[in-house]
């Protein structure tokens, strides 16, 4: 089942979870069926760029890369 696409707000829903101690990855990747990579690149992406993680980044962004 590659290219599972999630709804942004899972995703930062997932991320908070950890974030705030909530819940350990371990337990959410269990709970939603994910791999345990999908949820660190999701973190990453959610610490680097919070709660605007997930959406389209700019045309100048990309470029700053």
């Amino acid at each position: 089942m590659p290219g599972r696409d999630h709804s942004r707000e899972f995703k930062l829903e997932c991320c908070r979870q950890v974030a705030s101690g909530q819940k350990r990855p371990s337990q959410v990747c269990r709970e939603h069926n994910l791999a345990e990579s999908v949820l660190l690149r999701w973190r990453k992406e959610y610490e680097a760029r919070g709660e605007a993680a997930f959406t389209e980044r700019e045309t100048s962004e990309i470029a700053a890369l």
